[in-house]
């Protein structure tokens, strides 16, 4: 079926149907709607059988302690092993943590996942020696065991990767003693995921028909793309006046979590959490500085674009719930699940065959959780394990931009089975500031190829708007966010609070950074910090990686389009590779410099552009 086709006056073409605001129980949600976790476990027994096979594993781990520098084949036998018992956790893990966020209401579940938090903390401490007794054997002697020993040259770049942390380690005793703290210490996303999948109630509001339903967060992001003003308004003041209410609580989590991210950064002897966690993943710091220097200095277009969204609304003053007020009519709506898995196939073309071949394999095979049901952790995904399918979860809502997040996550899901495919499990497992570039380069191959077949004004009004958002969202936005993390983060290490006023007081001078006062700063803005989740990561520092994503992704699909198969070559090459060299690495030999500020300032030209069609397509 061709995109052109779907894209009439009203998306004739597509199947409608009706989305309720008040999602369902899951045991209410047909099965082919549902992803097939028996494929990893088919039972809690099985589950348990596996946690019992862990534990008695460990030892194993223990057995190597003292003897990796012996020779090569007792370093080999190490790690082979301690790979082996990698995957077991591993499994058990991710298992626990996608039958927990299945309905976040489900005790049980909950209580599995957090013994398997405990669980891979043991694993940890385990491990703990590994890294200094590696690290304590002479440099040359090491290389020199490696080149003689051939089954280890699978394994240089991991080593590698160990010896660059050499400054950084600690010794033994102390590196099982942070392995031991990393549990207790990573309970604040916990804290904060329990609350805000399960105990947040928003209350209720009158939609649009007049009818009084229920908010939700799924809910609350199509009610702020209403083309009704007032039910816009109703569910962001519904939303943040619960989140405002608990700042305090949600403030003394953040700061927990901030300083502990500081303490680990500390110890280890980094200049700051942020030196800890761009060097972790091999990334010079200036490639975050970069970025916000170059975004807050390219939000000239970003502002000039919010004035428009004012004029074209006929506002006098652009409220926050405004901010994605739809600017022209919403020309494609009440998309059938089945019209959106057409619509990414035939957008996902460029890609090629093989690439078509999986993404159609995943439906088939129950990779897909597609909608929201109660208790059902927020948000999208994609995860799983070297062994298991590559899981993705999103609560589908017949929008646009639901079809968008369908192409995203499938990003993740495919790189995750091709690295899979590829790589040795030691390698498959991808580093962060790769992992967005796959999904956010299907994010724009998919409105690239809508926007070129749009036949009316309309329908290009509507793709333009709907793009610039996703623009908005994935670059200045996450600069922003990222903006926030640095700054709070700052503060916390040079002694200050973190309390509800402080954090509110960054935030509010963080977003007049970027948008000036193209939007009313309604005091409630302040709090927005409070509600995102990434916040709370313990990889922190990770939002700003969907702006540098976004920036790789805005430039791979351009090069994929203009350039055909030697572009599409170089991409699957990095998808394929996974974690087999440096990110930074990965990306150059993919066609980009992320330690240049120019594809970020490229990034921005191209925003613009769009904000130039924008206005010459309603004008016409």
């Amino acid at each position: 079926m061709k995109i052109k086709a779907l894209l009439l006056p009203l998306l004739l073409a597509l199947s409608p149907i009706s989305f309720t605001a008040e999602p369902k129980e899951r045991a209410e949600i047909d099965d082919e709607f549902k992803w097939d976790l028996t494929s990893m476990y088919a039972s809690a027994e099985a589950w348990e059988a596996d946690v019992i096979k862990f534990e008695s594993r460990l030892p194993e781990i223990e057995s190597f302690k003292g003897k990796l520098g012996k020779d090569g084949a007792t370093l080999l036998a190490a790690v082979e092993t301690i790979n082996d018992i990698n995957g077991l956790i591993a499994d058990i893990y991710v298992y626990a943590g996608l039958k927990s966020f299945e309905d976040m209401r489900n005790g049980d579940n909950g209580a599995n996942f957090s013994r398997a938090q405990g669980l891979y903390a043991k694993y940890g401490e385990a491990t703990a020696y590994m890294t200094p007794e590696l690290l304590a054997i002479p440099e040359d002697q090491l290389k020199a065991t490696i080149e003689a020993t051939e089954a280890l040259h699978l394994y240089r770049h991991f080593f590698n990767r160990t010896l660059r942390m050499r400054d950084y380690t600690l010794s033994e005793g102390e590196e099982t003693i942070l392995a031991a703290a990393s549990d207790p210490l990573g309970k604040f996303q916990r804290v904060f995921g329990a609350f805000n999948n399960a105990d947040i109630r928003f209350g209720t509001i009158v939609d649009e028909d007049g009818k009084t339903v229920e908010m939700t967060k799924a809910l609350y992001g199509a009610k702020m793309d209403s083309a009704d003003r007032r039910v816009r308004e109703e569910a962001w003041k519904t939303v943040y006046t619960e989140y405002e209410q608990v700042g305090n609580l949600l403030a003394a989590n953040y700061e927990g979590h901030v300083k502990s991210r500081a303490f680990y950064a500390k110890i280890r002897g980094f200049d700051s959490a942020l030196h800890s966690a761009t060097y972790g993943n091999a990334i010079p710091t200036e490639v975050y500085t970069n970025l916000i220097k170059v975004a807050q200095e390219g939000t000239a277009p970003l502002q000039r674009y919010m004035k428009l969204r004012q004029e074209v609304l006929g506002l006098e003053t652009l409220e926050p719930w405004d901010a994605s007020a739809p600017i022209s009519e919403e020309t494609i709506k009440d998309i059938s699940w089945e019209d959106a898995k057409q619509l990414v196939a035939e957008a996902l073309t460029p890609l090629g065959d093989d690439y078509i071949e999986v993404y159609w394999k995943g439906f088939d095979e129950g990779w897909v959780d597609a909608y929201e049901s109660k208790g059902k952790r927020g948000g999208a995904y994609s995860w799983g394990t070297y062994t298991s399918k590559p899981y993705l979860s999103m609560n589908y809502t017949g929008t646009l931009g639901s079809v968008s997040t369908l192409a995203h996550e499938y990003g993740h899901s495919i790189h995750s089975y091709l690295a899979n495919e590829a790589q040795p499990a030691m390698y498959a497992n991808y580093r962060t500031f790769i992992a967005e570039i796959a999904s956010m380069t299907n994010e724009a191959l998919l409105f690239q190829k809508m926007l070129q077949e749009a036949e009316t004004k309309e329908e290009k009004t509507f793709l333009l708007q709907t793009y610039l958002d996703e623009f908005r969202g994935g670059f200045y936005t996450q600069a922003l966010f990222a903006d926030f993390e640095m700054r709070a983060h700052a503060a916390a290490e040079r002694g200050e609070a973190l309390n509800k006023d402080s954090l509110n007081k960054i935030y509010r001078e963080t977003h007049q950074a970027y948008y000036g006062d193209t939007i009313n700063m309604h005091p409630y803005v302040d709090s927005t910090w409070s509600r995102i989740p990434h916040f709370l990561r313990t990889d922190n520092f990770y939002v700003y990686q969907y702006s540098t994503s976004f920036v790789a992704a805005t430039a791979l699909a351009k090069m994929i389009l203009e350039e055909g198969e030697p572009a599409r070559a170089r991409f699957l090459e990095m998808l394929r590779s996974g974690d087999n060299d440096y990110p930074i690495e990965l990306l150059k030999k993919a066609g980009i410099d992320m330690t240049s500020p120019q594809p970020i300032i490229n990034t921005i030209a191209v925003f613009e552009n769009y904000v130039n069609e924008l206005e010459a397509a309603l004008e016409e």
